[in-house]
């Protein structure tokens, strides 16, 4: 409106066609197609049915769960031999040429894992900047505080400070370590129910970057006096923290009033005050505490155990925030905090039952059995007749059994010269594809209602639908069609092709999908509407040269 408004055009603005208005009998070919879509079907039925169980991601079967952390500055070999700032890409590729090397045992650890980043905030960036290359690298206060480390002070891998020194300057800095330092953590999944196969593989393959902490058991000391700090520690060790002006710790009271103080003994493994702040700074970032407030703690060591080392610790905390809430409620949870960070493994893994996957998989066939049934009734109440329902239905079963059975054929199509060019995986059904079912349920049934509203008005006000009217109408339509899927098959393909492992197979069922959907809702769902007798029995449009106009 604008350009025609400043007179930029003058004539008539067209929507683009791709193929105009064609003369197709898509009726006369009817069965041809539904040969093509009963054989496709077939193919995937049969590939399902040879995948079995072994098609199903973690969610809908037993399986193993692990948290992978690396270190700060670790790096890892690419194909090419060169080190290479780790991702998850890179972290399943090293897992996967690894278990390949343990034969048959590990075939079903190296056709299911998958990889995903646990994202790194900030925060934790920053203070993996302070806590491991500042401390390990500077040798001044005052580097320290201007964020920066030169390259003749570091004295980590030179690889990975050409790799976070972004700019090339000589200097890393805590900017470019915000920016460019990967997640430290990943999470792997797997249907491999042989734990200790997996920890096998992932020590042969990245053991050496691996951050590891061993569990350490301690005490908390409660109920009773304590004559440094001038406090009685309560019974629950959630001890306030108040001024006592007598105390040997006045500055430390002062700067966390009202906050909490644990007292903790008989470690069984020394550590430096350093080395136990970073465990507990961490945690706040681990499943189950990123969610709490942020806290500022202190960390005092008591008992030395030798080369700065120590067996006992004052532990001080208070919210970051003034307004954080309820102190009961605070204090617990820096308390269950402190204690999962002591006791916290170099590898947290979780096994996934058969009671849970049964649940997962009832809730998404009822998922997608309630979009159907919700479809035939909106189309019902639209068009004045649940045949029309029915015969989107039947061809939304169509487009989910196909990308199903494409999904199931993977395994075998990732050998072939096909499916290697084409990037094909083994893809496995588990929740990401799910969405991506009903993501293709939804585009299939948009399109198929363009097509449906379109025979309706070429109807007008006769009683029955014609071969004549379903051809006119699917003709009127076609551009359209062509026109919407191109757009939107662009972006999938983009999606597939450079969107990363994380969305890859999110991705191939929406290629997969939004062809057999527009090739559906042309060629399947319309000849429906003439009813299924007619459908299969009419031949008097096959011989019809006209039925295209």
């Amino acid at each position: 409106q604008a350009l025609l408004n400043r007179r930029m055009v003058t004539g008539g603005v067209r929507m683009l066609r791709i193929v105009g208005t064609p003369k197709i009998n898509w009726i006369a070919k009817r069965h041809f197609f539904w040969g093509l879509s009963t054989v496709m079907i077939v193919l995937g039925i049969a590939s399902l049915a040879r995948q079995g169980a072994d098609v199903l991601g973690i969610e809908f079967s037993a399986g193993t769960q692990m948290t992978i952390e690396l270190k700060p500055d670790a790096m890892i070999v690419d194909g090419d031999g060169r080190p290479a700032l780790p991702d998850d890409g890179l972290l399943r590729a090293a897992i996967a040429a690894q278990a390949g090397k343990h034969g048959a045992e590990a075939d079903k650890l190296l056709a299911t894992a998958r990889v995903e980043q646990r994202l790194t905030p900030a925060r934790e960036a920053a203070r993996q900047f302070l806590s491991a290359a500042v401390e390990r690298s500077l040798t001044t206060s005052q580097a320290a505080e201007a964020g920066r480390i030169p390259r003749d002070q570091w004295q980590g891998d030179a690889d990975f400070f050409n790799a976070i020194d972004a700019d090339g300057d000589g200097a890393m800095t805590q900017e470019e370590l915000v920016d460019n330092l990967p997640a430290g953590t990943y999470q792997l999944t797997t249907t491999e129910t042989d734990e200790d196969l997996i920890v096998d593989v992932i020590n042969r393959s990245v053991g050496n970057v691996l951050h590891r902490d061993p569990a350490c058991d301690f005490e908390f000391v409660t109920s009773q006096y304590d004559q440094a700090l001038g406090l009685t520690l309560a019974a629950e060790a959630l001890t306030q923290v108040q001024l006592v002006p007598a105390s040997e710790y006045r500055d430390q009271l002062k700067e966390f009033d009202d906050g909490v103080v644990f007292k903790i003994v008989d470690l069984s493994i020394p550590l430096g005050e350093a080395g136990l702040l970073e465990r507990i700074e961490l945690m706040r970032y681990r499943p189950g505490f990123e969610n709490r407030p942020l806290a500022e703690t202190l960390v005092i060591g008591l008992t030395g155990a030798g080369d700065g080392l120590f067996d006992s610790f004052l532990v001080f905390s208070r919210p970051a925030d003034e307004t954080a809430g309820d102190w009961e409620d605070f204090a617990q949870g820096e308390k269950d905090l402190l204690s999962a960070a002591m006791s916290r493994q170099e590898m947290m893994r979780t096994h996934h039952g058969p009671e849970i996957a049964r649940q997962a998989t009832g809730l998404a066939l009822m998922a997608i059995i309630l979009s159907g049934v919700a479809i035939v009734l909106y189309l019902w109440l639209r068009f004045g007749s649940i045949q029309w329902g029915l015969a989107a239905v039947i061809c939304l079963a169509h487009d989910v059994i196909i990308v199903v059975g494409l999904v199931a054929a993977s395994s075998w199509l990732k050998g072939s010269a096909v499916g290697q060019a084409l990037g094909i995986q083994s893809f496995k059904i588990d929740i990401p594809m799910i969405g991506a079912f009903l993501t293709v349920i939804g585009y299939s049934v948009n399109d198929t209602i363009v097509v449906f509203d379109r025979i309706r008005e070429n109807r007008g006000k006769l009683t029955a639908l014609t071969p004549q009217i379903i051809n006119r109408s699917i003709n009127q339509t076609l551009s359209r069609t062509l026109l919407t899927s191109t757009t939107t098959l662009i972006v999938v393909v983009i999606m597939y092709t450079a969107g990363g492992p994380g969305v890859h197979a999110f991705s191939y069922a929406l290629l997969v999908g939004v062809l057999f959907g527009t090739y559906s809702s042309v060629a399947i769902a319309s000849p429906l509407l003439l009813g299924f007798k007619k459908a299969l029995t009419t031949r008097s449009i096959d011989d019809n040269p006209q039925a295209g106009k």
